[in-house]
């Protein structure tokens, strides 16, 4: 039974939401036989009794069949029928906690019924879920969109010529639902393209762009925040765009569900890393900022309900980049345990270590490398950098030597490196055994270093390389 998609969907659904499928299938309007009943009953009651051990299929058989003969191609119908109950379920919670969409339906059933009584209730059910729903995101101008169709439908305008009838809200929380939307997804994509390097292609972006250039949607406030992040994350010098989003958000965020919201925070936590990737550093101190808003708003959490490895990480090094060591030890300590839990251990060993290296406690940076786990190509060549500057503080040069050839044999067998990055870290590489070679007090050689360093096009961590060049004048 452990392969079988009902039981492995049955562990995964908590207590209360496997209570409310027991009454569903209870209910004779959604299941008339009791064997699903007992069949669910049985196999929650094991879930619950026994969440670590396994059950047959056998034994489950003879649970519900009792001295019935074994037929695998019975057992197969039962679970294939229970599962179909439970999508239906599924489906049917998810629509009972969307109002928007019930009284929608209820309008299109009031019309298509000709339930005239009732015409004037559902009307102002909807009117009123409008006024009360708190939310102003592309779902919202989606359902006015279905409300203001079915509305035209219930009051039938399509056969009142005459009438002037509420086309023009029809189609403008169609337009706003189709701009937030499409900018929405967008604003993904150009995260994705960075890094997987892919051209994605979008139906009339280029005019929808221009579009927005020339009209103002600061009363449509999924478009106007979406259309500023677009300008910001592909136009880095853009600080009016970023600003103008900024304050858009510092108002309105409570406007947007928690898990949007969340991603409308990822955005510009994207666009301070991509500033400070590009020197901008005092965009360091704009990172750690909006994560502190994160938290006392509570969007940290992903929808997972973890907190997403990249910006845990990433909030360190900023945060330890301002020397803020005390705040750097309480967020790993408040929010390591929240990350999940098969990168849980290692992003937290490499953060203490991070943190341990900044305040130059080097002796307990490497115990705490070597246990980490690199699944994640960008975390491992974070810590495998970080190790090897480890090994030159602790003036380990033969170690280090030996490091930075196993690193280049990483480098150029792991075909999942992006070129660009690639040699990103070689020409680091190259620039710290040139460091290990400088002799301290040789000035002019200090001096070449450093402005070889200042010519190079990008280079990896190049303020510490000229630190620890400055250090041997």
């Amino acid at each position: 039974m452990e392969a079988t998609k009902i039981f492995k969907s049955i562990r995964k659904l908590d207590k209360p939401l496997r209570k409310r499928f027991r009454l569903y299938l209870m209910s004779p309007y959604f299941n008339r036989s009791k064997t699903y009943l007992k069949a669910f009953t049985f196999l929650s009651d094991f879930v619950d009794k026994n969440p670590n051990k396994k059950l047959t299929k056998q034994a489950f058989w003879k649970k519900i069949f009792g001295k019935e003969p074994y037929k695998e191609l019975n057992l197969r119908k039962l679970n294939s029928d229970l599962l179909r109950l439970l999508k239906d379920f599924l489906a049917l919670e998810q629509y009972r906690q969307d109002e928007g969409r019930q009284i929608n339906y209820l309008m299109r059933a009031v019309h298509r019924l000709g339930l005239d009584d009732l015409q004037s209730i559902s009307i102002r059910m909807s009117d009123q879920y409008f006024i009360r729903t708190p939310y102003r995101n592309a779902d919202y101008y989606l359902q006015r969109y279905n409300k203001e169709k079915e509305y035209y439908q219930l009051i039938g305008f399509d056969k009142r010529r005459e009438a002037k009838s509420n086309v023009e809200d029809i189609l403008r929380n169609l337009d706003l639902f189709y701009l937030s939307e499409k900018l929405y997804f967008y604003t993904s994509s150009i995260v994705r393209r960075r890094i997987l390097s892919h051209d994605f292609q979008f139906l009339l972006m280029d005019e929808i762009m221009e579009h927005l250039r020339k009209h103002s949607y600061d009363n449509a406030l999924a478009v106007s925040i979406y259309y500023h992040l677009v300008l910001a994350l592909t136009q880095l010098d853009n600080t009016q765009a970023y600003e103008k989003l900024k304050q858009l958000i510092t108002d309105n965020i409570h406007l947007f569900p928690p898990e949007e919201a969340t991603e409308i925070y990822t955005g510009m936590l994207n666009f301070a890393v991509a500033k400070i990737n590009r020197g901008a550093f005092e965009f360091n101190r704009e990172y750690v900022d909006l994560i502190e808003q994160m938290i006392e708003k509570k969007f940290i959490l992903e929808a997972d309900g973890y907190v997403a490895l990249n910006k845990f990480r990433n909030a360190c090094q900023s945060a330890l980049r301002l020397k803020m060591f005390d705040w750097t030890e309480k967020f790993i300590d408040n929010f390591g345990p929240k990350l999940p839990p098969d990168v849980r251990e290692s992003g937290m060993n490499f953060t203490r270590a991070l943190l341990y290296f900044r305040r130059k406690q080097f002796d307990k940076v490497i115990p705490l490398l070597s246990v980490i786990e690199y699944d994640d190509v960008a975390f491992g060549l974070t810590a495998k950098i970080m190790l090897a500057h480890t090994f030159y503080e602790l003036e380990e040069f033969d170690v280090l030597e030996s490091h930075l050839g196993a690193f280049r044999v990483f480098l150029s067998r792991r075909k999942d490196i992006p070129k660009a990055r690639r040699e990103n870290y070689l020409t680091h590489l190259r620039y710290l055994q040139r460091l290990m070679r400088l002799i301290p007090g040789d000035k002019e050689a200090v001096d070449k270093f450093i402005k070889d360093i200042k010519a190079e096009k990008q280079i990896l961590n190049a303020t510490l390389l000229i630190e620890k060049a400055e250090a041997l004048r």
